[in-house]
C-alpha cells in the first residue's frame, strides 16, 4: 500500500509540472517609438506589445508562476489590459522598473482566449556611455522576450571625432610613406577619402542618432583601413627581400658562367646564404597568404638580412675575381686541385716571359751579327 501511494503522488507531481510546462507566452504586436537610436536622457519612448497565452491543455497560465515585466526606462508607467474573450479589462496602471503579475490573475481555461494588451512610456536613462537598453522584457519561468535599443552618450561623440581626425592622420601618413616607396595604395586611399568625408558629415550633423552611424562607420573603415595596411607593409617587405636574392642570382650565374667557377669553393658559403634568405622568404609568403602578417613582416625582414649578406659576399667575390682575370681560372679544376692549377698557371706564365725574354736576345744578337758581316 505505502508503495501504491508512493506511485501515486510521483504520477501526480509529474502531471501538474507537464501541466505548467505545457503552458507558455509569446509576445506579438510589438511596437516601439522613435524608431532610430535614443539620446541619454532625453528621448521619450513609448512601446506595446500583446501577451499571448499559449497552452495544450490544463491553464493558459499556471497560478503558481509569475508573469514578470520590466525595463531600464525611467520614469516608467505600465498600462495593462487583461482581454478575455475579447472583452477588455483594463488593469490598475502600474509605474517603476518592474512589474509582477500573479499567476492567479492570469490562469484561465485553455480553452478560454485570453491576451495582455500593454502599452509602455518612458524616457531614455542618462548613460555614460553609448551602449544597448532593455526597453522592455517579458518573461515567465519558460520564456523571455527582450527588446533593446540603443542609447547615444551626446559627449562621446565630441570626444571621438579628434580620436578618429588623429588615428586617420596616422593611417595616411603611413600610406604616404608606402606609395613614396612604391606600393599601389590606391584602394586603401579610396577607403581613407570616404572615412574622412563621414568624419566630416558627423561633425557638421546636429542629429545625434545620425553622427553615430557616421562614427560607427568610420570606426569600421579604420579597422578595414589597418588590415590593408598590414597586408600592404607585408607585401613591400617581402618585395624588398626578393631583391637581394635576385641580384645575388645574377652574381652567381655570371661567376659560374662567364668566369667558369662553378666548382669553385668560395662560392659555397654565398649559395648557402643565399638559399636561407629565399627559405625565409618562402616562409614570408606562407604567413601572409594564412592573413598572419605581423609573423610574415618579421620572417621578410629576416630574409632581407641574410639576402643582404649574401649579396654583399657576391659582389666582394666578383670585384675580387674582375680585378684579377687569373684568379678564377684554375677553379675550373675544382677544389685542391685547382688551387693547384692555379699555381701552375702562373709558374706556366713566368717561364713563358722568360722563354720570350731569351728568343727575343738571341734574335736580337743575330740580327747584330748580320750587320757587322754586312
Amino acid at each position: 500500500m505505502t508503495r501504491y501511494w508512493k506511485i501515486l503522488i510521483i504520477c501526480i507531481l509529474f502531471l501538474g509540472i507537464a501541466q505548467a510546462a505545457s503552458a507558455t507566452i509569446s509576445v506579438s504586436n510589438i511596437a516601439i517609438a522613435p524608431s532610430g537610436d535614443l539620446i541619454s536622457g532625453q528621448t521619450s519612448v513609448s512601446a506595446s506589445f500583446v501577451v499571448n497565452f499559449i497552452s495544450s491543455g490544463g491553464d493558459t497560465f499556471s497560478s503558481s508562476d509569475t508573469l514578470r515585466l520590466s525595463t531600464d526606462l525611467t520614469d516608467a508607467h505600465w498600462n495593462k489590459v487583461l482581454v478575455l474573450e475579447g472583452v477588455d479589462n483594463p488593469q490598475p496602471v502600474e509605474i517603476g522598473p518592474n512589474v509582477n503579475i500573479n499567476g492567479w490573475t492570469l490562469a484561465y481555461p485553455s480553452n478560454k482566449d485570453v491576451q495582455l494588451r500593454v502599452s509602455l512610456e518612458g524616457t531614455t536613462p542618462s548613460v555614460s556611455q553609448t551602449g544597448d537598453i532593455t526597453v522592455f522584457r517579458v518573461a515567465d519561468s519558460v520564456t523571455e522576450v527582450v527588446k533593446t535599443k540603443t542609447v547615444i552618450n551626446p559627449g562621446e561623440i565630441a570626444t571621438a571625432i579628434p580620436q578618429l581626425k588623429s588615428d586617420l592622420a596616422a593611417i595616411k601618413a603611413t600610406l604616404d610613406q608606402l606609395k613614396a616607396d612604391g606600393v599601389d595604395t590606391s584602394a586603401a586611399e579610396a577607403k581613407y577619402n570616404d572615412a574622412m568625408s563621414n568624419v566630416q558629415k558627423a561633425e557638421a550633423t546636429t542629429n545625434y542618432s545620425n553622427a553615430q552611424t557616421y562614427i560607427s562607420q568610420v570606426q569600421k573603415a579604420i579597422t578595414d583601413l589597418n588590415t590593408q595596411i598590414n597586408q600592404l607593409q607585408t607585401a613591400d617587405s617581402i618585395n624588398k627581400a626578393s631583391v637581394p636574392i635576385d641580384q645575388t642570382d645574377e652574381i652567381i650565374t655570371y661567376l659560374q658562367v662567364n668566369k667558369s667557377m662553378s666548382n669553385d669553393a668560395r662560392l659555397a658559403p654565398i649559395i648557402t646564404k643565399r638559399e636561407r634568405a629565399a627559405d625565409l622568404l618562402v616562409d614570408a609568403r606562407d604567413l601572409s597568404s594564412q592573413g598572419n602578417y605581423e609573423e610574415a613582416t618579421n620572417k621578410a625582414n629576416e630574409a632581407l638580412a641574410k639576402g643582404q649578406e649574401a649579396l654583399s659576399d657576391a659582389q666582394a667575390l666578383k670585384t675580387q675575381v674582375d680585378s684579377n682575370p687569373l684568379s678564377g681560372i684554375g677553379s675550373a679544376l675544382g677544389g685542391a686541385g685547382g688551387a693547384i692549377g692555379g699555381v701552375l698557371i702562373y709558374i706556366g706564365v713566368i717561364v713563358l716571359i722568360v722563354v720570350v725574354a731569351v728568343v727575343g736576345i738571341v734574335l736580337f744578337r743575330r740580327r747584330r751579327r748580320w750587320d757587322e758581316l754586312g
